[in-house]
């Protein structure tokens, strides 16, 4: 028979997190029969796997464990993907966790829908269960509507969507494996394609910032800053070889903002936040003209960025004519105090 959703959570060492994790996913016995969680162990070397595992005993109905070798988040998310049995799917980061009330209202109003993507609210949650921000998108909730006349030039991340696991498969959803930050993928190439898309007024996601280690430490995004290059220059490549962009709409209005905007950061991660012994000159040159022979509209475009608002420093111009970075010490640590709080 198969489920409503599928939940699947990638889990790579995050013992100390997991049960938080799951046991936020542990519903009414009605609703459970039609929830499916796939706990895609990335090859831990902690307790992680063990943990799922017991989630799995309890719960044999709805709990399932795939314990495989170490391939990176984009290896979880296909592995879940493809082993799927839920009608809708949606991802869920092993280190975040649900509001468990909320959720089960969520489940019931999905029941009957009928749609490529469903939109939810979400919260970003700081280390102290501080609240540090309300994602709400206070879309109309009540019928299904047609994404690409959705005239918001807002973007919805991954802890806001889910998608139907059929659209998915129909158009052949494929993340990159042995990178960070495919996350970005799960935004990008589905939403071109959206068409029916149903806002559900409930903040279900709650995303955890401030875990040492996270993919969003500054730390670890800098050492992987190359990464996210190499998924962003995949994506405008893409771009470049669509030949129905007018079809598409706004959602292609929308998602080219998102490469704007993404661009923009590797940029500011580059040339302002990253320390003098991080920095990969060769990669951000190579970047660097890929854009101008790519896209010529973003690369001006970056050019005319500032370090800080109020600060008229064009970093990047500098950095094209001089060959270095401008002096932005002080700069950064500003930046990262306005930016992460500390």
């Amino acid at each position: 028979m198969q489920k409503l959703l599928t939940i699947v959570v990638p889990t790579y060492n995050m013992q100390d997190y997991l049960n938080r994790c799951l046991d936020s996913l542990v519903v009414s016995p009605e609703l459970m029969g039609q929830l499916e969680v796939l706990v895609v162990n990335d090859g831990s070397k902690d307790n992680s796997s063990a943990i799922a595992h017991e989630y799995e005993a309890k719960y044999p109905a709805t709990f399932r464990v795939i314990d495989k070798e170490n391939g990176n988040y984009g290896s979880c998310v296909n592995r879940g993907l493809e082993e799927a049995q839920g009608k809708y799917i949606k991802i869920l980061d092993a280190d975040d966790w649900f509001d468990t009330v909320e959720f089960q209202f969520y489940l019931q109003k999905l029941m009957p829908l009928e749609v490529d993507m469903v939109l939810t609210d979400y919260q970003k949650v700081s280390i102290d269960g501080s609240v540090l921000e309300n994602c709400c998108f206070g879309l109309d909730y009540g019928k299904p509507f047609v994404f690409r006349r959705l005239e918001s030039m807002e973007y919805f991340a991954h802890h806001s969507v889910a998608y139907r696991t059929r659209f998915l498969r129909d158009i052949g959803y494929h993340q990159t494996e042995g990178v960070s930050y495919t996350d970005n993928e799960w935004i990008y190439y589905p939403q071109l394609y959206v068409n029916q898309a149903f806002y559900i007024d409930n903040n279900v996601y709650r995303y955890f910032i401030g875990r040492e280690g996270q993919t969003m430490d500054p730390n670890v995004k800098l050492r992987s800053g190359k990464h996210v290059i190499d998924l962003l220059m995949s994506m405008i490549q893409y771009e470049s070889r669509l030949e129905d962009c007018d079809k598409m709409g706004f959602s292609f209005k929308r998602m080219d903002g998102f490469i704007v905007h993404s661009t923009k950061g590797v940029y500011k991660d580059f040339l302002v936040n990253m320390d003098s012994e991080c920095f990969d000159a060769e990669a951000l040159m190579k970047f660097d003209g890929f854009l101008f022979k790519e896209r010529k509209d973003i690369y001006d475009l970056v050019g005319r960025v500032l370090v800080l608002k109020g600060i008229p420093v064009h970093y990047v111009i500098y950095w094209r004519k001089h060959g270095k970075r401008f002096p932005v010490d002080g700069f950064r640590s500003v930046y990262r105090l306005f930016r992460y709080g500390k």
